[in-house]
């Protein structure tokens, strides 16, 4: 189940099963046997399906891509047929999430001037902090009339488990008012989702409807204090959807170093902000989850929080201990660093992040404090690197047209432009791939070069029907068009030729080379130049 990161850190996990089906893959027996545990499934459907889905009862929860949740009887009737008819993608249940487990005077926890919150003055209300976790209580003294503060939906802190939201809240953006706890951002232009509307748990479908809303609201900072070792594809998706539509996501590394550190998502996607924790002498606390994931860290020990008044009666507060704690304080540092700056664009605000960390621990990047502890004066004045272009852009399905971000990225070639080239950079942890398409006409061919500047970076190439560059078997016999792995900065160089009596799309992909296992990472990631340019076709050799 997804759990919300409480006391000893409990994270928002994802489901216990995810499993995702392409249409006409997926038995009737199957079907009951996976969707059978859950009240309802979630499906990603194609055009034409929704007549048959709303008849069945089912409601359309996003919009940024075509999610429905069925009722697991109602699902098992239609769903069938819809999969025999190809009118769905993606089938996944509706799994339950579960929360990760006397203040000091306002203003004077170990953490502030730990992270330098005490060295710089908060700016009033700017990007939106959207904290999407179990309810906010809206009657709790640091945010009953606390300006600038936006329900998304109905708010619930009824059942078990539900301080979560609150505690997060607080975390991230409680006020200056003589009570209790203070926040990072005090006055941060804060919206919230209750992802556990009935009080019952955090599901997969109420996430993906919360980052929906999100995407609504506006350019700014997600947070997501929640995560799951089982991988749910559309969450996934809905991820990939929220970046492309311009917004900083950030996430907990998870609490399991003791349990062998094992993966945590959506803290292991691509591109996601994802926050360990440490303690008051900067040392990674024993629970951190760690990965080549974690990008920074902030304080999660013996961390004051505000809780509902309804579970806590009659404290208000109490003291947690999470990574769910830490991610907070870098979303609401990072949105204070983009409403100060309100020029850059979510993937600077990403790298700004990551660069202004203060080196903790091991020297260097380390897997369980990242590139080091948040440091928010620091994070203020860096500059930030180039933009990396056309993110994210980690597949196929990234960059074609009607792919899952319902955006094509513009071709390196085409037919008014016969080369072209991009400057781009990749990452071991948040970034190991970058796929790009370019314009090749018939009886012609391309010639692809990748120039990497500080570090080993690989050069594949794809044909026109590549569905990703992940294919295995026969999919990758018939789409591999060639594969360049030049040690270090070597320049790699392939072409491509177009066999076929149409102009077609290709496909470049640039990967993080396995050389680069042993060398120091930067926050900046490996930069190259990739280069694309049309030319005569080799004419083959005669028998």
């Amino acid at each position: 189940m997804f759990a919300v990161l409480k006391r000893l850190g409990v994270m928002i996990v994802f489901g216990a099963l995810a499993f995702a089906v392409p249409s006409t893959a997926l038995a009737g027996s199957t079907l009951a046997h996976e969707l059978a545990p859950y009240r309802a499934g979630l499906v990603l459907a194609k055009p034409g399906a929704g007549p048959a889905l709303r008849e069945a009862g089912a409601v359309k929860i996003a919009s940024a891509l075509p999610i429905w949740r069925v009722p697991t009887r109602s699902a098992l009737q239609v769903l069938p047929g819809l999969l025999r008819s190809d009118l769905v993608s993606e089938v996944t249940p509706d799994q339950p999430l579960s929360t990760l487990q006397a203040p000091p005077a306002e203003g004077t926890d170990w953490w502030i001037p730990f992270v330098h919150a005490d060295g710089a003055v908060a700016p009033g209300p700017g990007k939106p902090l959207t904290i999407i976790d179990t309810g906010l209580d809206l009657t709790h003294e640091e945010f009953a009339g606390r300006p600038f503060t936006t329900a998304l939906n109905r708010q619930s802190t009824s059942g078990q488990n539900e301080e979560h939201g609150t505690a997060v809240a607080s975390v991230a953006a409680a006020p200056k008012n003589n009570l209790g706890v203070v926040g990072v951002y005090p006055q941060a232009n804060l919206y919230f989702w209750d992802a556990s509307p009935s009080g019952l748990g955090i599901t997969a479908g109420d996430v993906i409807r919360g980052l929906d809303a999100a995407i609504h609201v506006g350019q700014g900072v997600v947070n997501l204090s929640l995560g799951s070792e089982i991988r749910n594809p559309l969450i996934d998706r809905m991820v990939a959807v929220t970046q492309a539509a311009g917004t900083l996501v950030v996430a907990a590394a998870g609490n399991s170093r003791q349990n062998g550190n094992p993966p945590e998502y959506p803290a292991s996607l691509p591109h996601v902000l994802t926050v360990g924790a440490v303690d008051s002498n900067a040392m990674p606390s024993f629970f951190t989850t760690g990965s080549p994931h974690v990008d920074l860290s902030a304080p999660g020990e013996r961390i004051w929080v505000a809780v509902p008044t309804s579970l806590h009666p009659p404290d208000n507060y109490d003291q947690f201990d999470g990574t769910s704690f830490a991610s907070p304080m870098v979303a609401a540092a990072a949105d204070w660093v983009w409403s100060v700056r309100p020029t850059l664009n979510a993937s600077q605000v990403f790298d700004i992040m990551r660069a202004s960390a203060q080196d903790v621990w091991t020297p260097g990047f380390d897997p369980y404090s990242g590139f080091g502890r948040l440091d928010i004066p620091t994070a203020l004045t860096t500059v930030p690197p180039a933009q990396d272009p056309q993110e994210p852009n980690e597949d196929v399905s990234y960059v074609k047209p009607g792919g899952i971000l319902h955006r094509a990225t513009a071709p390196l070639t085409s037919a008014g432009h016969k080369s072209g080239s991009i400057a781009a950079r990749l990452d071991r942890g948040d970034d190991p791939r970058d796929v790009y398409r370019f314009w090749v006409p018939p009886g012609k061919a391309a010639s692809v070069g990748l120039q990497p500047s500080d570090g080993d970076v690989d050069l594949a190439l794809w044909g026109p029907k590549t569905g990703s560059v992940l294919e295995t078997g026969r999919a990758r016999k018939r789409d591999s068009r060639g594969l360049s792995e030049r040690s270090g900065t070597k320049r790699e160089r392939l072409r491509v030729r177009n066999t076929g009596r149409k102009a077609a799309y290709f496909y470049a992909e640039a990967s993080y080379a396995a050389g680069n296992a042993n060398a120091s990472r930067h926050p900046a990631g490996i930069s190259y130049l990739l280069s694309a340019s049309i030319v005569n076709a080799k004419k083959p050799a005669r028998q």
